[in-house]
């Protein structure tokens, strides 16, 4: 049996459920592919090639590069974060010792060594790293969604300081750790100082330890479940709803009791939700690992589009910039006309504007 190699993203899946770092790494059965992973996979290689450009032609940009670069067919999402990226992106002067995806490896005595090593114990790979004077910088691409007031020093970003330090730059007196939030073209950074970074080795050894001492690795339901990747083979969904064969179907009699019991949490879902909102009225919320099901506040308003319009108007937004905000559903529509007295004008209205044509699976009546 090889003996174990690690990364932050292993600790960090072990923290979130020991049963799926179980399964992808000691078990070997790969996640499933989800949109956030894909849509992150893709814009790192697209940005990792265009920083290797424009290093190796001493180029600040290079726009028509990148929409040469741009994949004729990707999620509308990645491309609009992408085409944001370039467009606003500038290659700072005076980098030294540029670094693109640098792949670093440390054996177990925390010394850097080839990243295919068969000494390899630990392993990360920087996104963008580059040296100014005596200061150490690393550019981190996110994808998501959130993007923090201020940046924390936790172990994963003191883990990168301390990996660029020990492998390429041992001389650095600080290192810049800049988060570029990929969505929204925003930065956060935060300082790391060497009192920052002399503990790192000794806080991954103690989250290995704990790894390595599992014997049982209980899955932990939670906030998580959706983006494991391993749901299919879960002990907790198998013991709750179905087997294996049923939650991840390989035949047409594995898929139609796949889509039995599909159609039966959707008519249960209501009724079982409905019940337990009362019961947790009266007794309280209930916590499942880090979820918590119980009354949360809401604000909702009364959006009167009269108003919206004149106030938009009013604030210098013309009205073809107005009415594509005020987005109207067929639903809503037929809705309102109804309580009218005027069901009749839905087909008039329809009729009158573009379609688009698109693709739903999900259940519907059988035609006679």
């Amino acid at each position: 049996m090889n003996k174990p190699q690690y990364s932050f993203s292993r600790l960090d899946l072990y923290e979130r459920c020991p049963w799926a770092y179980k399964t992808v790494y000691l078990d070997r059965i790969p996640r499933a592919k989800n949109e956030a992973l894909e849509t992150g996979q893709l814009l790192h290689g697209l940005v990792a090639d265009y920083l290797n450009r424009l290093i190796a032609t001493g180029q600040p940009t290079d726009w028509d590069w990148a929409r040469s670069a741009t994949p004729k067919e990707a999620l509308a999402d990645a491309m609009e974060m992408w085409k944001r990226f370039y467009g606003t992106f500038a290659l700072p002067e005076s980098l030294e010792y540029p670094g693109v995806e640098n792949r670093l490896a440390f054996n177990a005595n925390w010394q850097p060594c080839d990243f295919f090593s068969e000494e390899v114990f630990f392993r990360m790979v920087i996104d963008f790293h580059f040296r100014q004077d005596s200061l150490g910088v690393i550019v981190d691409w996110k994808t998501n969604r959130a993007v923090p007031q201020t940046v924390v020093k936790d172990l994963q970003l003191r883990t990168y300081g301390w990996g660029l330090k020990q492998a390429l730059y041992p001389e650095v007196q600080e290192v810049l750790l800049r988060l570029h939030f990929l969505r929204y073209g925003k930065e956060r950074e935060i300082i790391l100082e060497s009192q920052d970074l002399a503990g790192v080795p000794d806080e991954l050894e103690a989250r290995i330890s704990v790894i390595e001492s599992d014997k049982d690795y209980d899955p932990t339901p939670g906030s998580f479940c959706g983006l494991c990747g391993v749901t299919a083979h879960c002990p907790v969904m198998s013991q709750a709803l179905a087997p294996v064969e049923v939650l991840a179907p390989a035949n047409r009699e594995q898929a139609e009791k796949a889509a039995s019991l599909l159609l039966t949490l959707q008519k249960m879902e209501k009724e079982l939700t409905a019940r337990l909102k009362d019961w947790v009225k009266e007794n309280g919320s209930i916590q499942v690992g880090d979820l918590v099901f119980g009354p949360a506040p809401t604000v909702s308003y009364d959006l009167e589009a009269r108003k919206i319009v004149e106030v938009l108007l009013e604030a210098g937004l013309n009205q073809e910039e107005v009415w594509p905000i005020l987005s109207i559903t067929k639903t809503n529509l037929e809705k309102r006309l109804k309580k009218l007295r005027q069901r009749d004008l839905l087909d008039q209205v329809l009729s009158s504007v573009a379609t688009k044509v698109a693709e739903k699976i999900d259940f519907r009546k059988l035609s006679s």
